[in-house]
C-alpha cells in the first residue's frame, strides 16, 4: 500500500497560475483526403486494459472499447445515443408493455461458423442472466424469459413494462457470444463473437490485435484490414508513439494539447457521457452518514479540477446523467454543494467526526487519475480527512472494488450507460453491480420501479428527474465533472468518431491511401 503524494495548497496555486485553461478546439495537422486504403491497419492506443473478454462477466464499462470490436450487439446507438438496429433490425413492445418482439438480421454467422438466430439470442440472454459473476444480470432482471417465435424472431417476456430494454441490449447485456463457445475454458482470452473483427493475438495488459471478419453484415463499417490496440496507461507514451508514427490515434491528457498541436498532431475535442466520480462504498468507513457524504462534496474544489487539471476539457455537473439525457433534471444546478471547507468541517462535526477520519481509496496507475487523486487528497486533508490510496492497474481496479468489494472508495472516470435507468440501477440499487455495499434508499428504489415501468417519454423523464433530486439530496457519490477528452489523430485517419461514452467503436474508421 502507498499513499498518493498530497498536492499542497501552495503548489495548486502555482498550477492555477501556470496552467491556464485551454480553450478546447481542434488544431494541429490537417486531415488527409483521398481514397481509403482497405489494407491499412488502424492503430489505437488505449489507456486501460481489458478485465476479461467475456462480455457478460466483464467488470468495467471501459471494456466496451475492446469488446464491441469483436462482439456485436442486438441494438446499436447513433451519435446522439438513440437506439438503432444492430443484429436486430426492428423491435416493438406489446400493447401492455410486458412483451417485446424483436426481428433479427438474417444470414449472420459467428466467427466460428455457428449461425446467429433466435435460438442463439435465447441462449445468450439466459446465459447473461445466470452465468456466475455476471455483471449484466441486474439489467436483465425484468426479462422473465425469451421465446423463439421463428428463426429470425424472438419475444422477450417481461415481468413488467421495461422501457429501457432496447438500450440495455445495446450494451454488454445485448452482446452475442457464439453458443458453441459458452463453455470454452479460454473464453476470457479468446472471444468468439459476430462483430466486425476477430481477435488474432492478445497479450493481457499489453496489446490486442484484431483483423477484419469475413462477410460482416455492414461492410461500410469495416474499412481497414485490422485494428491494433496497444495498452499505454501513460499519456506521455501515447503522445510520443503518435508523434513517432507507431500509432494513429489516442486520447491525450488536456495538458498535452498545446504540445501536440505545436508538433503538428491533429487534435479534436471528444464527446462523452462519462463522468469523473468519487464513489464511496456507503457501507464502509464513515460513508454511511449522509452528512459525511455531503461534507465530501463541500470539501472538494471541483471547479479547480476542471480549470487546472482538465485544462478546460470538462464541465461541472451534479448528476450522473449528462445534459443531453432526458433524465437530466435542468432544475438542479451544477454545484448544489459548493466548495466550502468551513461547511465541510461543520457537517463532519455534526456527524461526530470533528477530528476527521481516515479512509482508503482505490486509484489506478493512470497519471491523469493520480493527479486528480493528489488534488482531492489535499482538499480533504484541509478539513481533517485523511485519504490513503491503494494504487492498482486499470484492469484490476474495478474487479477489486465491484467484485471483491475491497477498498472504501473508488476514484476514476466512467459511468456512462446507454439508458438512464441502467446508470441508476447499476450504481444506486441494492443489487446493482456498481454498488458494492448495496446501499440505497426506499425512494430511490420506488422511483427506479417507476422509471422502468413507464413507457411515456414525458412521464418517464419526470420520474428520472425525481431520481436525480434524490441522488443529490442523499449525495450518493460525488460527480466531479464531465470530461470532453482531447483525441489526437494522425493526418492519415479518416472518419473517426469518438463515441459518447469515451469508448469508440471504430465503425467506418479508415486511413488514407498513400499518394
Amino acid at each position: 500500500m502507498r499513499t498518493v503524494r498530497a498536492l499542497g495548497a501552495a503548489l495548486l496555486l502555482v498550477l492555477v497560475a501556470a496552467c491556464a485553461p485551454i480553450s478546447p478546439a481542434g488544431g494541429g495537422a490537417e486531415q488527409a483526403s483521398g481514397p481509403a486504403d482497405p489494407t491499412a491497419i488502424f492503430r489505437w492506443a488505449n489507456a486501460v486494459g481489458l478485465s476479461r473478454f467475456d462480455p457478460h462477466r466483464a467488470s468495467s464499462s471501459n471494456d466496451n472499447t475492446h469488446l464491441f470490436l469483436t462482439y456485436d450487439r442486438l441494438v446499436h446507438t447513433d451519435a446522439d445515443g438513440r437506439a438503432v438496429p444492430g443484429l436486430a433490425t426492428a423491435w416493438e413492445f406489446g400493447p401492455d408493455g410486458t412483451t417485446m418482439d424483436m426481428t433479427l438480421r438474417q444470414g449472420v454467422t459467428f466467427h466460428d461458423g455457428t449461425p446467429f438466430d433466435a435460438a442463439a439470442v435465447k441462449a445468450n440472454i439466459e446465459r447473461a442472466k445466470t452465468v456466475t459473476g455476471s455483471a449484466v444480470a441486474p439489467e436483465l432482471r425484468p426479462v422473465r424469459s425469451v421465446e423463439v417465435l421463428a428463426p429470425d424472431r424472438v419475444r422477450f417476456v417481461l415481468t413488467a413494462p421495461t422501457a429501457s430494454l432496447p438500450l440495455v441490449l445495446s450494451d454488454r447485456a445485448g452482446a452475442m457470444i457464439s453458443p458453441a463457445a459458452f463453455d470454452n475454458p479460454d473464453l476470457d482470452q479468446n472471444p468468439v463473437g459476430a462483430g466486425m473483427f476477430r481477435v488474432t493475438a492478445y497479450q493481457p495488459g499489453a496489446r490486442i490485435e484484431y483483423r477484419a471478419a469475413q462477410n460482416y453484415w455492414d461492410p461500410a463499417a469495416v474499412r481497414v484490414a485490422g485494428i491494433d490496440m496497444p495498452i499505454y496507461s501513460d499519456s506521455v507514451t501515447r503522445l510520443n508513439a503518435l508523434r513517432g508514427g507507431q500509432i494513429d490515434g489516442a486520447v491525450l491528457s488536456p495538458e498535452q494539447v498545446a504540445e501536440a498541436q505545436a508538433g503538428g498532431v491533429r487534435v479534436e475535442p471528444g464527446r462523452t457521457s462519462n463522468f469523473w466520480y468519487f464513489q464511496p462504498n456507503r457501507t464502509r468507513s464513515a460513508f454511511g452518514d449522509v452528512r459525511v457524504r455531503r461534507a465530501i462534496w463541500h470539501a472538494i474544489n471541483r471547479q479547480a479540477l476542471v480549470d487546472v487539471l482538465a485544462r478546460g476539457y470538462g464541465e461541472l455537473s451534479a448528476q450522473p446523467l449528462p445534459e443531453w439525457s432526458p433524465g437530466h433534471d435542468p432544475s438542479i444546478g451544477p454545484d448544489p454543494y459548493p466548495y466550502d471547507p468551513a461547511k465541510a468541517r461543520q457537517l463532519l462535526a455534526e456527524a461526530g467526526l470533528a477530528g476527521g477520519f481516515t479512509f482508503e481509496a482505490l486509484v489506478s496507475t493512470s497519471p491523469d487519475v493520480q493527479r486528480v487523486a493528489e488534488a482531492i487528497q489535499a482538499d480533504l486533508a484541509a478539513v481533517g480527512i485523511t485519504m490513503t490510496s491503494r494504487v492498482l492497474e486499470g484492469a484490476q481496479i474495478t474487479d477489486e472494488f465491484f467484485v471483491r468489494k475491497q477498498g472504501d472508495l473508488l476514484l476514476g472516470p466512467g459511468g456512462g450507460r446507454p439508458d438512464p435507468a441502467q446508470t441508476t440501477g447499476l450504481r444506486y440499487l441494492p443489487d446493482g453491480f456498481n454498488n458494492p455495499g448495496g446501499h440505497t434508499t426506499p425512494e430511490m428504489q420506488r422511483l427506479q420501479e417507476t422509471v422502468l415501468r413507464t413507457v411515456d417519454p414525458a412521464a418517464r423523464a419526470d420520474a428520472l428527474h425525481a431520481q436525480m433530486r434524490e441522488f443529490v439530496d442523499q449525495a450518493f457519490e460525488v460527480i466531479l465533472y464531465y470530461a470532453t477528452p482531447p483525441v489526437a489523430l494522425s493526418p492519415q485517419v479518416l472518419d473517426f468518431h469518438p463515441g459518447l461514452a469515451d469508448r469508440p467503436e471504430f465503425r467506418g474508421v479508415a486511413k488514407a491511401a498513400a499518394q
